[in-house]
Parts: structure tokens; C-alpha cells; sequence
């Protein structure tokens, strides 16, 4: 008699406040106070607020208002500047459960450990919830509840489960990821309520990547902490992240959506190829496992070390590019209209520059030859240089497994990618890498030297500038009478 409860959503208007208001004049009957108990207050429409302002700044003795609301930032800064705030917050997971197994154990109804934290996990922090859930459950199973009936109530699927499909998300293993949704479908389960449980699940893990102390975030049975931060050592955060990000839009699509297990399906080949996406969260995923896979030793990329594949590789274009003997002594040919015939072949500095030698001249690729004879050559070193990027950045020499070194002129290497290793050349350029490999090079040849990457299909554009520049040396030493260029067919 003495509690009046006002649902503030149902009686919102002027007409309602001043019946109100008209009412409290009158005391209690049974208790000292009257209280007033209006729920969903912010829902009152800005006359009715006014005409309780008064009432509130100037209240009888023996009234007591309690203002209840989820969204507080919707009352009128007159009405919350003459209340005191109490914010009620979340209870804690093992408050739920212990509270729970105290209501089973007056009621004799028994439960096994797991169904009562399920039933905590679900409420997030709400007694109110908990209590209802567990008072279905209860109406359902009788004196006896297991966590199946309680997955079956909720329609999710149980903690193993949940980890199971965390691990196929993770190493990429699609072909048991979508085993598991059709499981999901023939068992009728609710994509929507295990869609909710799988995203607090990744969230759980990224936080426990990203955090020294994930206990102080995380309101979890410390039997399920111990899993996530066993399965978190061999997440990568890249992953995580364009996971949560996809279930998140999965989550409002499915809303709307009458084929979930389609749209579910399609996320989970989204999530296992980043490979198909042209995001930079996927480009940072793929870079991530590369890495991750370099450093324990998760992939084979070669027979061989890396090092000793390069070298190969390197002789074998070396072979095959090789030049006759009578070439290797004089690279002008005598031509026999009494001309020298100057062929547009792939430029070769080396013969130049002993040519140079001979004819006692100081030319520009001097230190370049110095170099070679004392085995500096940055592009003969490029195996030991290759070693030492690993050692320090695995995912710039997965970048360069490609490429293809060379010494240029004036001091420039020329790592060239073949055509569809653009995304390695645009990454090799991004911030400090191009300086990092620099300084490599450095470290292990004693040169500096500028690092420059081409794709193959500018190489005829590189190689016509080289041909130039052995036409005119070719004209320099034997004269302009005695050159002329032939184009080789």
C-alpha cells in the first residue's frame, strides 16, 4: 500500500504526474515512508518532467522518490542535479554461480558444476537473468539439470565445441569449420545465440593476447582462463581481429537473413582465405601466419636453406646467360664491313669494365669490379645477406624469396620481383624496410649502396638504358667512324 511502482513507458504524460503529484500529500499508513518507484523514467516526455520538478525540489517528509532507468543521460539536467545517483553494476561470474548453487541446494534440485556456468555466462553479469534462465531450466529438466538442457534451452553449443571451431578459425582449417556449422544445423541449434557465444569467445582471446593480466578483464571460470591462454599462445592477433570484425557484421546480417548457415559459411571461407581479400586486414593476417610459420618452423619453403636455394638459382641464371669465350674476351665484335657491330644484348658490366681496364681509363663501375675481386659483390652476397634479414625480420625475407639481385651502376641494387609480386614490392618500400636492408648490405658486403625494386616486366626499360650507355663507350674509345649499332633480331 505504502510502495506505488509507475511504469514511466506505459504513463508518460503531464496528466499522470500531476495525479502524482496530488497524492503524495498524503501519508503513509502502514510505514514511515511512501515510496514512489518510477521504472523506465526516462521515457517521461519533457512535460511530464517539469511538472515533477517541483515536486522533487520541495518533497513532503514522508516521500521517497526512486527513479529507476537504463539510460541516464536522457534525463533533463534539472532532475538529475536534485537526486543521488546509484549505479548498479554487473555481478561477477562466481557471485552468480555460488548464488545459484544456493537457491538448487534449498530447492534439492541438482546440477552438475558446468550448466550453472553456462547459465552465468549467459546472464552477463545480470542476477535477474541468471535466476529466470535457471528457473526455465528448472520447469524443464525438473531436480535435475544437466548443461546439456541448458545448451538445449539457450540453443548454443557446449565449451569444447566453442574452442574446437576457435582452433579450425585460427590454423585455417575449413573443411572442419564447415562440418561444424552443418553440425550446428542438424542438431537445430540457433546460429544467432552460438554466433554470440563464438564472438565473446574471440574477444576473450584477443584480450588475453593483448593483455599481461587478462584475469582483471575477463569474467571467466579459471578452468576456461587457463584453455584461452593456452590456445591465445598460437593465435595471431591479426587474425583475431578480421575475425571479430567479420562475425560482427555476420551478427547483424543474420538478423535479416532467412539462410544464416549460408551467410555463416561464406564468413568462415572469408575468415580462413585471407588470401581472396584485397583488405589491408587480410594482407596483415597473411604477413602475421608467414611469420609465425618462419619462426617455429611451421612451413617448409624449400628442400634446402634459403641461402643455398638463392645461390642455386643464381649459378643456374648465371649458366644460361653465360656468353661465348670469344665474347668474354672482346665484346666489340669485328664486324666485317670493317665497322665495329655493337649488338643490343643484355648489358654486361663486368666486360666493360675490363675493357676500361685495358684501355687505361677510370670508369664509374671502378669500385664495383674492385669489389667483385674481393668477393664484396652485394649481389654475390646476396645468400649471407639473405640469412641475416631472417635472423632479425622473417617477414621481409619471405618478401624477397623472389627476387632476383643485381649491381647497377652508381652504386644502385636492383632486386627485381617477377610480375605479380607487386604487393612484395609495395611492401619491401613501406616505411624503414628499404633502410633496413640497406644497412644489412652494408653490414655484410662493407658497401652502400641504394636499394631499388623493379618488377620483370620493366626490365626491357631498365636493359635500353644500359644498352645506351655501351653504345656510347663503344663510341668513346673506338670513335664515332668506326661504331655502328645493329639491332639483334
Amino acid at each position: 500500500m505504502d510502495i506505488i511502482e509507475i511504469d514511466a513507458a506505459s504513463n508518460n504524460g503531464v496528466d499522470e504526474i500531476r495525479d502524482l503529484r496530488d497524492k503524495v500529500r498524503f501519508p503513509p499508513a502502514v510505514g514511515r515512508y511512501k515510496v514512489y518507484i518510477i521504472d523506465e523514467v526516462h521515457m517521461l516526455s519533457i512535460g511530464a518532467f517539469n511538472a515533477l520538478l517541483k515536486t522533487l525540489e520541495e518533497p513532503p517528509s514522508h516521500v521517497v522518490f526512486i527513479l529507476a532507468t537504463t539510460e541516464p543521460h536522457k534525463l533533463p539536467a534539472t532532475i538529475l542535479s536534485r537526486c543521488q545517483r546509484f549505479d548498479f553494476k554487473r555481478i561477477s561470474h562466481k557471485v552468480l554461480v555460488a548464488r545459484m548453487k544456493t537457491i538448487c541446494d534449498q530447492m534439492n534440485v541438482t546440477t552438475d558444476e558446468e550448466s550453472l556456468h553456462t547459465i552465468a555466462r549467459w546472464a552477463e553479469g545480470g542476477m535477474r537473468d541468471a535466476l529466470s534462465l535457471l528457473d526455465q531450466c528448472m520447469s524443464f529438466c525438473g531436480n535435475h539439470i544437466t548443461n546439456n538442457d541448458v545448451l538445449n534451452i539457450i540453443g548454443t553449443a557446449d565449451q569444447d565445441f566453442l574452442f574446437q571451431m576457435a582452433d579450425d578459425i585460427l590454423t585455417g582449417n575449413l573443411q572442419r569449420l564447415l562440418y561444424s556449422i552443418g553440425r550446428l544445423s542438424d542438431e537445430g541449434r540457433d546460429f544467432s545465440a552460438f554466433l554470440k557465444d563464438l564472438l565473446n569467445h574471440m574477444r576473450n582471446l584477443l584480450i588475453v593476447k593483448s593483455c599481461d593480466n587478462p584475469e582483471f578483464l575477463l569474467d571467466v571460470a579459471e578452468s576456461t582462463l587457463e584453455r584461452l591462454k593456452l590456445q591465445a599462445k598460437n593465435a595471431g592477433e591479426g587474425r583475431l581481429i578480421r575475425t571479430i570484425e567479420h562475425l560482427s557484421s555476420l551478427e547483424s546480417e543474420m538478423r535479416y537473413s532467412t539462410q544464416p548457415r549460408v551467410l555463416f559459411e561464406l564468413a568462415a571461407i572469408k575468415l580462413c582465405r585471407p588470401e581472396q581479400e584485397a583488405s589491408l586486414e587480410a594482407l596483415q593476417d597473411r604477413v602475421e601466419t608467414l611469420e609465425r610459420k618462419l619462426k617455429g618452423g611451421g612451413a617448409v619453403i624449400s628442400r634446402q636453406p634459403v641461402s643455398q636455394e638463392l645461390s642455386d638459382n643464381k649459378n643456374k641464371e648465371k649458366e644460361e646467360q653465360k656468353p661465348d669465350a670469344a665474347e668474354q674476351r672482346d665484346p666489340f665484335r669485328q664486324a666485317g664491313s670493317g665497322f665495329i657491330e655493337v649488338e643490343r644484348k643484355p648489358a654486361k658490366t663486368e666486360p666493360v669494365q675490363k675493357q676500361e681496364k685495358t684501355a687505361g681509363k677510370t670508369v664509374e663501375g671502378a669500385s664495383k669490379a674492385d669489389a667483385d675481386e674481393k668477393g664484396l659483390n652485394p649481389a654475390k652476397a646476396w645468400p649471407q645477406v639473405m640469412d641475416e634479414i631472417g635472423m632479425e625480420r622473417p617477414s621481409i625475407q619471405a618478401s624477397l624469396l623472389d627476387a632476383k639481385p643485381r649491381m647497377d651502376k652508381n652504386g644502385v641494387f636492383t632486386l627485381v620481383f617477377p610480375p605479380y609480386a607487386g604487393f612484395n614490392v609495395i611492401l619491401i618500400e613501406q616505411g624503414d624496410n628499404s633502410t633496413f636492408i640497406e644497412n644489412v648490405i652494408k653490414k655484410v658486403t662493407g658497401q652502400q649502396v641504394r636499394l631499388k625494386c623493379i618488377l620483370d616486366d620493366q626490365k626491357e626499360e631498365e636493359q635500353a638504358v644500359d644498352d645506351d650507355y655501351v653504345v656510347e663507350r663503344a663510341i668513346e674509345v673506338f670513335g664515332d667512324d668506326k661504331v655502328e649499332v645493329v639491332d639483334e633480331e
